[in-house]
């Protein structure tokens, strides 16, 4: 897979809405939660730490695949 990760930017767009990523192999709970329901996007600093989580797990081979829709 050639995967892309959001980048800061995008995360900042859509700060108080709902986003939704690929189902990954179990974490905990809070993944599972954010795997089939989706998060909201608090703020500026969230939006940073989503985006910098996305980059790091992309470098390791694991694909978040974030999307506006479920």
């Amino acid at each position: 897979m050639n995967y892309k990760p959001k980048n800061e930017q995008w995360f900042i767009e859509r700060i108080g809405k709902r986003i939704y990523r690929d189902k990954l192999k179990h974490c905990c709970l809070a993944c599972d939660h954010v795997e089939s329901d989706g998060v909201i996007i608090l703020d500026n600093s969230h939006a940073d730490y989503l985006a910098a989580v996305d980059t790091d797990f992309a470098c390791e081979g694991v694909f978040m695949n974030y999307r506006d829709t479920h």
